[in-house]
């Protein structure tokens, strides 16, 4: 890592791999510090990750390593175009985190860049819990593995029938009043997650969820039924995350994040190890304040954002939610998109006219050598 700008404060408390991590807090507004936003489920898409194993040896043996441990081979589902099976729920989770850890890994090996704070979509949590230093990588795939089959087989016992959509363009009271009237019970239908001021997903029921996007359809900018099968961030997720905080219990150490740690279950930053270990258990059940969450992070002085992982959903959510965002203009998911924005991060050279006045009396001598040669 680079000279700490003086508006942040750097506690180099653990060191990893060689590697420190640093805790970095945000003092006053800067644009040489960057969150690191990790997407959810739905990001996932064909030939993901495929150029960073071919360039990286690193991202090729992370991999191989998350495809041993999940039983999921992630090139033949992921690579090239892709198998039919990768948007089902076991690849598309892995799949995501696998490649949003490759991103971020080569963020860190190749271009010295860490994240002062970081974010987590839904799925996104895991991949930033590993990034704030509050779970090691081993571990956080475990408890997204375990999550998964709880979730699977609650579904496969008919407990989880379900469903998600979104819809843009109302206030969340309207949306509020619409599912009310479908039913006042919230563990049947409820907002799951507010994207932004005019932007919800909501979940419960399947049968009440297509009716909601029906009754939404007059009224809102758009509304549309998500690929999304159990009723993510509901009350019916309890007794699996009772479940899933037993496993947590069992042997998986929650340390206190290194690095700002933002969780939408919360709203806030994560204090400590409690409130991480609340998050990871229960965030699934809770509704996700994420837009708000964005808000948070301004106000703690961040300005420059980028979404590490597949997709670009998040990048248009920040430019929803922080209208004065510094953002690259997609995800950082391949090497040349990496680049592009290790670049931009770049300082500005100490002496830039010098530098000029360097080259501009380099190519004079190289044009005077030239003339001279076509006199011989």
């Amino acid at each position: 890592m680079g000279a700490v700008p003086e508006a942040l404060d750097i506690r180099a408390d653990i060191v990893c791999e060689g590697r420190v991590n640093a805790s970095l807090v945000v003092r006053e507004p800067t644009s040489s510090a960057f969150a690191a936003l990790f997407p959810g489920q739905l990001s996932e898409k064909p030939g993901m990750g495929e150029a960073l194993a071919r360039r990286y040896e690193f991202a090729s043996s992370l991999f191989e390593e998350i495809s041993k441990r999940s039983g999921l081979r992630l090139a033949d589902t992921f690579f090239g175009e892709g198998a039919k099976t990768l948007h089902e729920d076991l690849p598309a989770q892995v799949g995501v985190f696998a490649v949003s850890l490759a991103a971020l890994e080569t963020l860190l090996r190749i271009h010295r860049l860490e994240p002062a704070a970081v974010l987590g979509y839904s799925l996104g949590t895991y991949a930033a819990f590993v990034a704030a230093g509050s779970l090691e990588t081993w571990a956080a795939l475990d408890v997204l593995l375990e999550a998964e089959r709880l979730m699977s087989d609650a579904s496969r016992r008919g407990e989880l029938e379900g469903g998600m959509a979104y819809v843009i363009g109302l206030a969340r009271p309207a949306v509020e009043d619409i599912l009310r009237a479908l039913t006042p019970d919230r563990a049947r239908l409820a907002i799951a997650t507010e994207n932004a001021a005019a932007q919800f997903v909501f979940s419960g029921e399947r049968a009440l969820v297509a009716s909601a996007v029906e009754a939404f359809r007059p009224v809102a900018l758009k509304t549309v039924l998500l690929e999304i099968k159990i009723p993510m961030h509901t009350s019916r997720l309890t007794a699996i995350c009772d479940r899933l905080q037993s496993f947590l219990e069992g042997g998986v150490r929650v340390k206190r994040p290194v690095a700002a740690l933002y969780a939408p279950m919360l709203g806030r930053r994560v204090g400590n190890e409690e409130d991480a270990l609340n998050v990871l258990s229960k965030q699934i059940s809770l509704p996700s304040l994420f837009g708000p969450t964005l808000k948070v992070m301004r106000d703690a002085g961040l300005r420059r954002f980028a979404e590490v992982g597949p997709g670009d959903v998040l990048t248009k959510l920040v430019r929803w939610n922080v209208r004065d965002a510094q953002m690259p203009k997609g995800a950082l998911e391949d090497p040349d998109s990496i680049a592009a924005f290790a670049k931009e991060m770049a300082p500005p050279p100490l002496f830039p006219f010098e530098e000029k006045s360097r080259r501009a009396s380099a190519a004079a001598t190289a044009s005077q050598d030239a003339r001279g040669s076509e006199t011989k």
